[in-house]
């Protein structure tokens, strides 16, 4: 088994796309192998110098598109950070964070208000992962997303429904089902005008079984086998019409075909299979 849940089977695939040679087509993530803890499972095979070269081949191989399709989500998802920092946001919330390291890796962050949204355990988890490390500028909100408001806690902790925001979804709404990815989605579209949201997303088919490509069938089994099976999706193809009826307005849709840039080496070339049945999509609130 490469991860212990699929908070840490995202930062293995981020650490594997950092340890990619060529450089255009490299991760980011320089710090997710140190979210990966030692342990008797492969995934620890990420932290051995001479050995972890040949993670990002050895998880393709068993799961065809992951690593790619990671390192787009990864990419796409820190460019439109940079460029809403850039227009003048200064409040993030990193919803589900689990152990994204966005708030250590990303200079553009210093100074921005960054919430960092997750059950307990997971937040306990990360920040002993993160010992020795600056954590001083990021706020923790720990909740329980089956019993507690994510408005009442944001608020606790200091978030302004009133400031201009970004929020990074990265990796969790198939994980929900349809009613918990409704809420958090109403609950955005009550942000102040203009304030964005990107995320990623299955599509339904997917989840109701009827998409039998192999990269699909593949993943399927990995996730069911974690006993985190995908719960909700959005319909193929109707992706603004779904934010649309919860209050946002889709400002990029990126689909398998927008990829490229991100999964590209720097003769040109560009690296695949990457996973083809969803999405990641940037909305915003209207003004």
């Amino acid at each position: 088994m490469f991860a212990g849940s699929t908070a840490e089977g995202a930062a293995l695939l981020r650490a594997a796309g950092a340890l990619l040679r060529d450089r255009n087509l490299r991760g980011p993530d320089r710090l997710a192998a140190d979210m990966i803890p030692w342990a008797l499972r492969a995934s620890a095979l990420v932290k051995v110098p001479v050995i972890r070269r040949i993670m990002p081949w050895a998880i393709e191989r068993r799961m065809p598109g992951s690593v790619w399709f990671e390192l787009a989500r990864t990419k796409y998802m820190d460019d439109v950070l940079r460029a809403e920092l850039a227009a003048g946001t200064t409040q993030v919330v990193l919803l589900g964070a689990g152990f994204d390291t966005r708030a250590y890796r990303m200079p553009e962050l210093t100074g921005a208000n960054v919430f960092e949204v997750d059950h307990p355990v997971t937040a306990a988890r990360k920040q002993a992962r993160l010992r020795g490390r600056d954590i001083g500028h990021v706020r923790y909100v720990t909740i329980d997303f089956n019993r507690e408001d994510l408005a009442t806690r944001l608020a606790a902790n200091g978030y302004d429904s009133t400031a201009k925001s970004v929020v990074i979804w990265s990796g969790v709404a198939p994980y929900l089902p349809a009613g918990a990815v409704s809420g958090t989605l109403r609950w955005m579209s009550t942000q102040a005008p203009d304030s964005c949201l990107v995320f990623d997303y299955v599509w339904q088919e997917l989840v109701d079984g009827q998409v039998a490509t192999r990269l699909a069938r593949t993943l399927l089994k990995a996730v069911n086998r974690q006993g985190e099976p995908f719960r909700s999706g959005i319909p193929r193809g109707r992706t603004t019409e779904f934010l649309a009826e919860h209050g946002l307005a889709v400002q990029e849709d990126n689909g398998p075909d927008s990829f490229d840039p991100y999964v590209t080496r720097t003769d040109g070339s560009a690296v695949g299979p990457v996973w083809d049945f969803g999405g990641i999509v940037r909305c915003r609130v209207p003004q």
